[in-house]
């Protein structure tokens, strides 16, 4: 009989946003290959829903994607109450779900969290109470994002000190996590990557035209330095450099002021701007792109580099924490976070043929740490030790 492991994050997909914490989603796919996954979804209620029948906070069971993931809500005792209110109404949530698994799926093995706050936590007060052995990974960028009140720090602390092990997706992030509490035993394992589902074009969708093509994949907002990269290209241009486009895919908050940016630089003819995509449109654009571009200001990991390097995609990204976990001479370029001149430099050697890169070799390096099933061997690994 196959080992049964619960899932509980803090993120997953929903009918909202369909790609909120879709890596821990494909997580949870990669692993029900090998053990029965399930997937519980502690929340809280709304008050002003208490009456609606139809309203999205209600308690279901359902099948997502083959896998069987109950959104279990609790509604707070005291409406817009203290933090405390907060978490305690997760935990309630979790427990009452937990209850539910039981009786209609089975006792879990193991119990495997996802982010320390709030479901990380709500977890480990189940398995805890359960003497069920508990694993947390925690993918949040920047983990301080956790640490805002005396309150939330507390429940951080009491959750990395009490579960069974405790993984990180990056060294980076693991120094954050021993920062704030040192001592932490930290297994890293980086996010897995669908090396499967992101592969190099065939020769019906390579890109036709001359000059280099860079490609970003981004939300548009000020943590994704893109106005360092669009500085860039400015800096290109400047240079007498023409031979190049950059195309930037996703949608979000900084999109009209980036745009007017590439305007007022008079470069707007060589940034394309295509909104927002879906996973195949953004593996199409990999898959006729020269080079990848990340410019972030910070990253726990970079799924999004992984994803193009799977593609056999040459990268250029900042050292702006993960990324420095997974390029290497032999798929890609870190430069210095928030410096358009660096960028620029990186992408003038593209452009000029002063640096290649063997496509298979691109491939090979993120298929050989971080497909789906070096995922499976490496969290197979703790589990095992564990029972």
């Amino acid at each position: 009989m196959r080992k049964k492991v619960l899932f509980v994050p803090s993120w997953f997909p929903n009918h909202n946003d369909p790609i909120s914490g879709i890596f821990i989603q494909e997580q949870a796919l990669a692993l029900s290959k090998h053990y029965d996954v399930a997937v519980l979804l502690p929340d809280m209620a709304a008050w002003r829903n208490v009456v609606n029948p139809k309203a999205p906070d209600r308690s279901t069971r359902e099948s997502q994607v083959g896998l069987t993931v109950y959104r279990e809500f609790a509604r707070p005792l005291i409406p817009h109450g203290p933090e405390s209110t907060d978490y305690a109404t997760y935990a309630r949530a979790a427990k009452s779900g937990f209850r539910k698994i039981i009786n209609e799926w089975g006792r879990p093995d193991v119990i495997h969290a996802h982010v320390v706050l709030p479901a990380g936590w709500s977890a480990m007060k189940v398995a805890k109470r359960q003497g069920i052995p508990i694993v947390l990974t925690e993918h949040s960028s920047p983990f301080s994002m956790h640490l805002a009140t005396e309150f939330s720090r507390k429940l951080v602390r009491e959750t990395l000190t009490s579960v069974d092990r405790l993984i990180a997706i990056s060294p980076s992030l693991a120094k954050q996590l021993t920062d704030f509490h040192p001592g932490l035993r930290i297994d890293v394992i980086g996010e897995s990557v669908k090396t499967d589902f992101f592969v190099p074009a065939n020769g019906a969708s390579r890109r036709n035209g001359s000059g280099k093509s860079f490609f970003v994949a981004a939300r548009l907002s000020e943590q994704k330095g893109l106005e360092y990269l669009i500085k860039a290209v400015h800096l290109l241009k400047e240079k007498g450099l023409n031979s190049f486009e950059l195309v930037i895919g996703g949608d979000g908050p900084d999109r009209q002021k980036l745009e007017q940016l590439a305007a007022s630089l008079g470069i707007a003819e060589r940034c394309r701007f295509l909104g927002g995509l879906s996973r195949e449109q953004v593996r199409e654009q990999m898959q006729k792109c020269d080079v990848f571009v990340l410019s972030s200001l910070h990253e726990t990991f970079g799924v999004v580099v992984g994803e193009a390097m799977a593609c056999g995609k040459p990268v250029i990204s900042t050292r702006c924490g993960g990324p420095e976990f997974i390029v290497t001479e032999d798929n890609g370029v870190l430069v210095d976070v928030a410096n358009a001149q660096a960028l620029a430099d990186a992408m003038s050697d593209f452009i000029s043929e002063r640096r290649r890169f063997d496509p298979d070799t691109v491939r090979s390096s993120v298929v050989n740490r971080f497909s789906p099933e070096m995922f499976v061997k490496n969290v197979s690994a703790i589990y095992e030790q564990l029972w």
